[in-house]
């Protein structure tokens, strides 16, 4: 008996690969060092935590949803009117601005074209 496979397409691929790579690279696990236990004290660096998360939190949506250029548009979009709250952020207001901020940038990117290389 044939088992057919389905093929995967390597545009998304390449898009998800990217995004994995992006939020690879903010390194979260950085934040659960014991060396930076009394750092979580200043606001500072809670604001950089919360903007790492957000941008990490997106990178990983877009990785998921990267099959096309036009899901991943349709992805930041709900994203954008979704407002979940993230239980390890400090303040939430940061890390939405932050979450927004991610957004319009990738969208941007997608927009202007830099990106489709990932979809070619």
């Amino acid at each position: 008996m044939a088992v057919f496979m389905p093929r995967t397409n390597k545009k998304s691929v390449r898009a998800s690969e990217y995004f994995i790579k992006l939020s690879t690279e903010l390194d979260m696990e950085k934040y659960d060092l014991p060396k930076y236990k009394e750092l979580f004290l200043l606001a500072s660096f809670q604001s950089m935590h919360d903007t790492d998360l957000a941008y990490f939190v997106i990178y990983q949506k877009c990785s998921e949803n990267a099959h096309s250029k036009e899901q991943l548009l349709g992805c930041l979009a709900e994203e954008e009117r979704f407002n979940f709250k993230h239980s390890k952020c400090f303040n939430e207001l940061n890390f939405r601005s932050s979450l927004l901020k991610a957004i319009t940038e990738i969208k941007h990117q997608l927009y202007t074209g830099q990106l489709d290389y990932l979809f070619a």
